[in-house]
């Protein structure tokens, strides 16, 4: 019996995609289904690789228009054939034991809402393992501190409301797990690796970093309950001016990192890269792109 779906959404992951695939025939345990979903647009090398799988346990959504990463996702979870979801990034991986692993904690405990377990990070130049032992609540404030693709019952998501459509350009699951501690919703950890992510540039948690701050208030407006804490309000907004402030130095434009570097020490932040934004926007031109400019240098340097 099934206990599983597993939902691929792919873009223009290319062979990537091919990986994440033999990643799942080669699971140990064959008792899972699967859901591929192609997001409209992708290229053509990615769709020639859509187009060549096939599997018996296998169904394929094929999507004319774009609409990006967490629609894709729920329309795997809603063509879901099983009580539980795990979802795979088209450019990661599963471990060849992960469906063995979730299967017997399915098996053995009934009425779980979510599993957590560590993910391995890799590329050509990384490989750590994240726990992800703690679903740290005072940390949710601030970041995601588990892996968003955990598996989860397809209840839950559709209790928790899916994922909230404002976010679908980045933070959607950060909000849909700060929604499963509101709920109060019962998870277990295992201590093995079930999902191996790769680490890559222009992923969606990059695409997003400059927004951080408008999403950390739609956030705080939709989660009353877990934010009636000062603290972890304060924390979500002044943690969120300084990723928004740095990533916005990190482009160059200097004066608006500086009113977001001023607004996270209004609020406590006491981060030396927020102290030397704003020494940034106060030096002559030349000098900042001088500063800038050496900056970039030794970053090559370092990488070659």
């Amino acid at each position: 019996m099934k206990n599983i779906t597993i939902g691929i959404t792919a873009y223009n992951e290319g062979g990537y995609l091919l990986e994440a695939w033999d990643s799942v025939l080669n699971q140990i345990d064959n008792r899972w289904e699967a859901v591929l979903v192609l997001d409209g647009g992708a290229d053509s090398n990615t769709c020639h690789i859509f187009d060549n799988i096939s599997h018996s346990f296998l169904r394929k959504i094929k999507l004319t228009e774009n609409h990006g990463p967490y629609h894709c996702r729920t329309l795997a979870i809603n063509n879901a054939e099983t009580d539980w979801y795990c979802h795979l990034d088209a450019d990661d991986r599963f471990p060849t034991s992960a469906i063995k692993v979730l299967n017997t904690t399915i098996d053995q405990e009934s009425d779980l809402d979510f599993i957590r377990g560590k993910s391995l990070y890799f590329n050509s130049n990384t490989f750590y393992v994240r726990d992800n032992r703690e679903l740290d609540l005072n940390k949710l404030a601030y970041t995601l501190p588990i892996t968003g693709t955990s598996p989860i019952k397809v209840k839950l998501f559709n209790c928790i409301g899916g994922y909230n459509k404002d976010l679908y350009d980045g933070g959607a699951d950060w909000d849909f797990w700060i929604g499963v501690v509101e709920a109060e919703s019962k998870g277990k950890y295992i201590d093995e690796i079930i999902y191996e992510r790769r680490i890559r540039e222009n992923s969606i948690g990059d695409n997003w970093v400059h927004r951080r701050h408008d999403v950390a208030d739609i956030l705080i407006k939709r989660h009353s309950k877990y934010f009636s804490n000062p603290d972890k309000k304060n924390a979500c907004l002044s943690k969120s001016y300084e990723l928004a402030a740095r990533e916005y130095r990190r482009v160059g434009k200097r004066k608006k990192a500086t009113m977001l570097a001023e607004k996270a020490i209004d609020l406590g932040n006491d981060n030396p890269n927020l102290y030397t934004i704003i020494k940034e926007f106060n030096m002559p031109l030349w000098r900042y792109k001088l500063r800038r400019w050496r900056r970039t240098i030794n970053s090559i340097l370092y990488n070659i």
